[in-house]
């Protein structure tokens, strides 16, 4: 068992300030920390804001390593929005995310509106706002839905189940490869939510799905941590050829981003994953998401 290194990963899930939410760092210190630890490239993400142009001035501020950034599907954006997709495909957005604080899944599991409970800032505390979902009352994708598909096949972009309910997340992934679109995630699978069944894992991951596992939701006490049996048990059943390791950290209750994915990597070849597999989900498989040869 060999000591893994963050030399030459990636990360597609990183929050930094400025956010409505406290952070441990910003664009420019988080990209330093990553560059200095030897990963090739990151990716911001803010349920409150678009991170694609925040990205361009990063990378340029710091040089020896690629950062990308996207587009969250909140209500600060117009929720399921093809204008908004649209202008911030063209701008560099690297991901389109479903909604996550204001979705309907994460509702149902926290109980907020523009938070989560744990973390002292709320974005929708002084007016009705109604949740998020991709479904319509029978059941089916929402008209929306569509032309976003197509701009995400059209920019050969990301497209992120983020926030979105399991078997709504199933059905995205479905209509993407229906459209096309080569790059779909399914974001922190036994997060909540989407708290994902293995076997929903693997139906995804037969749909050509990739599988974002986030270090930080293992690693840190709240709102729960994951157990590291469970990703042992979704690679075992399904290789390691469609899953990415990202951190999903920038919480002050979170180490920095590199240190944050190395325990985690390290941690699952502790639990019996090969380091090869790790290896592959930490960095050889980013080559088929991000730009970065």
């Amino acid at each position: 068992m060999g000591l893994i290194t963050m030399e030459g990963a990636c990360d597609l899930h990183i929050h930094t300030s400025p956010d409505i939410f406290e952070r441990i760092a910003d664009d420019v210190r988080t990209a330093e920390a990553c560059r200095d630890a030897g990963m090739k490239a990151i990716v911001f993400k803010c349920h409150a804001d678009t991170t694609m142009t925040r990205a361009w001035h990063t990378e340029r501020q710091v040089p020896g390593i690629r950062v990308f950034g996207g587009i969250v599907l909140n209500l600060n954006v117009g929720g399921i929005n093809p204008a908004a997709v649209d202008v911030a495909l063209k701008l560099g957005a690297v991901e389109v995310w479903m909604p996550s604080y204001h979705s309907l899944a994460h509702y149902k599991a926290t109980g907020k509106m523009g938070g989560y409970g744990h973390q002292g800032a709320d974005a929708t505390t002084n007016y009705p706002v109604k949740p998020i979902t991709i479904l319509d009352g029978n059941g089916e994708l929402i008209p929306e839905i569509w032309p976003i598909l197509e701009l995400v096949k059209q920019h050969d972009a990301i497209l992120g189940t983020s926030h979105l309910g399991s078997e709504e997340g199933l059905k995205l992934i479905r209509a993407a490869r229906e459209v096309g679109c080569r790059k779909v995630v399914l974001t922190h699978p036994f997060f909540a939510p989407p708290s994902c069944t293995i076997e929903q894992i693997k139906e995804a991951v037969e749909l050509g799905a990739f599988c974002e596992f986030c270090s930080g939701n293992a690693l840190s006490p709240i709102p729960a941590p994951i157990p590291l049996e469970l990703y042992k048990e979704a690679v075992d059943a399904c290789g390691s050829e469609n899953f990415i390791i990202s951190s999903d950290t920038g919480h002050p209750r979170k180490t920095m981003a590199p240190e944050t994915s190395r325990m985690f990597a390290q941690s699952l070849t502790y639990k019996g994953v090969k380091q090869a597999d790790v290896e592959r989900m930490l960095k050889d498989n980013y080559h088929k998401l991000l730009e970065i040869d």
